[in-house]
């Protein structure tokens, strides 16, 4: 053999034996690693006193950048965060330097301390920006968590089972929290290696900050994604999570029909539903006959001039988690369209360049909504059968391709479907492009329940039997560098497009928009400066002008806790109900006050010309509204909001009211601790004519435990020259459900 191939084999053969030995001393690093960890995190008591024989073993990481108003400026407040793990938990903890009577925290129940001081860990665990997720605790210790996307806002109502505490010390306050590993879902790989940083909100710097151990990239819309440090945290002993949590329901009504109140007989509801994890990344929810049953009303909207559908955010657990896959710009899945469904069954799967969504229900209450050019019609359609699938393609650099697939059979005759294509795709680094192509196929059955006889082109809003089909887009590209951002958008959804699961009010029109924004940021008492402006065209389908719409913001934000809002909006043209509008001109003014955190002031005031669209024959009219929110906290456990929302609309030849009136609203909120609170709302309405009284005692240890009780009733005159109320209906309910775990 040839002397040099000889060496050369040799010097291979010894390569291979050195990354051998690497390989097996890493591995053998790892392990004891992993075996210290775990031994000092057993040691590790969740009290939120960080001592240092609990954590002198933790890797540490100083939170050194000021992300918010600065961009990435260095932090006026020290803070350490610690970081250990072993086979079964992720232990987290703070030390939070600064004055502890400037600290902002109170007790409170969960996922409502965000603005208050608090501590998070921040956590990519797939790497690849499909999500991230916020697990902390505010400095008396209410838990927070939340879901980051890239494309839409953090969604608080994503909530896992974990252990945390926190204390005030000398320094400042201290932290430390305890996730399961089981809680999250994470790559199905022997080793994994996660995304980690860290957060903190201080409001001691006199202005509302956020500081950060990585760096807040402008491009980037998912904040949690952005997480720099690759943890590798060993092969974690997975406990499958196997919940169970049964309810039972019992409320009694009462009516008054003519004098006295008429009591029904006490009624009861039971059902169960449960969670079952199949794998690290996939996980199975079931319910039969759930009680979706909020424990608040939601907050009452005013509808005197409105002529479409509106939306109220999601509180129900089983349709939580996953939710961030569903959502869309052309609003096709909106899950409080399923409103009380005999049985459901959802299935997720994270995978490792995939995620997967499937969801079937049988719906006995099935609101319909057909979209219009001018309004929305509902009805109730009764018994139906919901399908809902979609399935993600996660692609490098944050991007996304996904595929979503929807069927409502309705159990009286006909049914919807849609199907959407939609993309996220990130563009060098500065650039973002999404995408939606969306059809819908309509089936009309012969029950008619819409009670109307409006046309759209040759079709009728009556059930009829009538089949048609419709299509709908959107077409947005961003670009956000430091100091400005910029876009335009193509929107249009076509007369026939419905969304039999989804909150689709208005139709027929072709929209463009054109946005751009400037942001100055100083060390001045104006600590961030806002200046945005946008156009917006809308055409019909038939290629009329419907409206065209220009807007100039002004967003400031203060050294001294004050922020506010100056807007004003020129609609040159609108046309409605096929009359054309001229000019409209609208002024808006809003700012929060909150110098402290026993006192909030918030004030919003708008007032110009508004076509008054619910009158026989639409004119415009002068409209003012006025809306007043004050907060005053009596301790850390006691604290009172008032809420007053003002709106009037009147003719501007006559002075004539088209409406006008407003709703007063008293809150008292009592925190026994992070789990335990009551709550009392007395509201007065206008516009229903009622006063509304709301009394609850709720008790929610975790995310699937909930003992509450109260009770609802509505009071009204019982005629106009009466100074009297009296109570025409009343509601008392209690409810029970059990968190039941067989693995623990």
């Amino acid at each position: 053999n040839h002397p040099n191939h000889s060496m050369k084999v040799i010097n291979v053969n010894l390569n291979n034996k050195t990354n051998q030995l690497k390989e097996f001393i890493g591995h053998s690093l790892l392990c004891i690693l992993c075996g210290v960890s775990l031994a000092h995190a057993q040691e590790i008591t969740i009290d939120g006193d960080v001592t240092e024989l609990e954590w002198s073993a933790a890797r540490q990481f100083e939170l050194e950048y000021e992300v918010l108003p600065a961009r990435n400026g260095q932090a006026k407040l020290k803070t350490i965060a610690f970081l250990r793990f072993d086979k079964q938990f992720l232990y987290v903890a703070f030390k939070a330097y600064g004055d502890p009577e400037k600290i902002r925290a109170t007790i409170k129940d969960r996922d409502t301390s965000w603005q208050e001081d608090y501590v998070a860990l921040m956590a990519d665990p797939y790497g690849d920006g499909r999500y991230g997720i916020l697990v902390g605790l505010n400095a008396m210790g209410s838990q927070l968590d939340e879901k980051h996307t890239s494309t839409s806002e953090p969604d608080s109502s994503w909530n896992i089972v974990y252990e945390s505490n926190a204390i005030f010390t000398d320094y400042g306050y201290s932290a430390e929290i305890a996730i399961p590993f089981s809680e999250l879902q994470f790559p199905e790989k022997e080793i994994q290696q996660w995304k980690i940083g860290f957060l903190r909100k201080s409001f001691e710097p006199g202005v509302q900050t956020v500081f950060s151990s990585y760096k807040n990239e402008p491009g980037e819309n998912c904040y949690a994604c952005q997480a720099d440090e690759i943890i590798n945290l060993g092969s974690p002993d997975i406990d499958k999570r196997n919940y169970i949590y049964p309810y039972i329901f019992l409320n009694q009504d009462a009516t008054r029909p003519v004098k006295n109140l008429k009591f029904q007989n006490p009624d009861y509801e039971i059902g169960i539903s449960g969670l079952i994890d199949l794998s690290k990344s996939s996980s199975l929810e079931y319910a039969i006959n759930p009680d979706f049953s909020q424990v608040e009303s939601d907050a009452p909207v005013i509808m005197a001039n409105q002529t479409f559908a509106t939306s109220y955010p999601e509180k129900r657990t089983f349709f939580l988690e996953g939710a961030d896959l569903l959502k869309s710009e052309l609003g096709s899945v909106y899950t409080r369209s399923i409103s009380a469904p005999l049985g459901a069954v959802k299935y997720i799967n994270q995978g490792e360049t995939n995620s997967i969504y499937f969801m079937q229900a049988t719906d006995t209450y099935s609101p319909y909504l057909a979209a219009g050019e001018y309004s929305s019609y509902e009805g109730n359609a009764g018994k139906s059968r919901v399908t809902i699938g979609k399935i993600k393609k996660n692609l490098p650099n944050q991007s996304n391709l996904g595929l979503l697939l929807t069927n409502r059979d309705y159990y009286s005759g006909g049914n919807g479907s849609l199907v959407e294509l939609d993309g996220l795709i990130n563009i060098l680094q500065d650039y973002s492009l999404e995408l939606n192509f969306a059809r819908s196929q309509t089936e009309e059955g012969y029950l008619n329940f819409l009670d109307t006889t409006d046309t759209f082109g040759s079709h009728t809003y009556q059930m009829d039997g009538e089949k048609f089909s419709g299509r709908a887009h959107n077409i947005r590209l961003r670009r956000v560098v430091e100091g400005s951002y910029s876009g335009l958008r193509h929107k249009d959804v076509s007369p026939t497009y419905r969304s039999s699961v989804g909150l689709v009010g208005k139709n027929n029109y072709k929209e463009r928009s054109y946005w751009h924004g400037r942001t100055f940021r100083t060390d001045g008492a104006f600590r961030k400066i806002t200046i945005h402006a946008s156009k917006q065209n809308r055409l019909n389908f038939q290629d009329q002008k419907t409206r065209e719409r220009l807007e100039t913001r002004l967003n400031i934000e203060t050294s001294f806790n004050i922020n506010g809002v100056f807007e004003f909006v020129t609609k040159a043209s609108e046309k409605f109900e096929g009359k054309q509008f001229g000019k409209q001109d609208e002024i808006k003014l809003a700012f929060e006050y909150s110098p402290s955190e026993t006192f909030m002031l918030g004030f919003r005031y708008e007032s110009g010309d508004q076509i008054a669209y619910r009158i026989e024959a639409p004119v415009i009219g002068d409209q003012k509204t006025q809306n007043i929110v004050a907060g005053i906290r009596f301790s850390d456990v006691l604290k009172i909001n008032l809420h007053q929302r003002f709106t009037e609309l009147k003719n501007k030849l006559t002075n004539e009211e088209f409406y006008g009136g407003e709703i007063n609203r008293f809150e008292l909120d009592y925190q026994f601790g992070n789990s335990l609170s009551s709550k009392l709302i007395i509201e007065k309405n206008d516009f229903q004519d009622n006063y509304y009284l709301e009394s609850l005692l709720q008790w929610k240890p975790d995310p699937y435990t909930i003992f509450y009780v109260g009770g609802t009733q509505y009071y009204k005159k019982p005629n106009p020259f009466s100074d009297n109320l009296r109570m025409e209906t009343s509601q008392i309910y209690l409810k029970f459900q059990y968190f039941y775990n067989p693995n623990s």
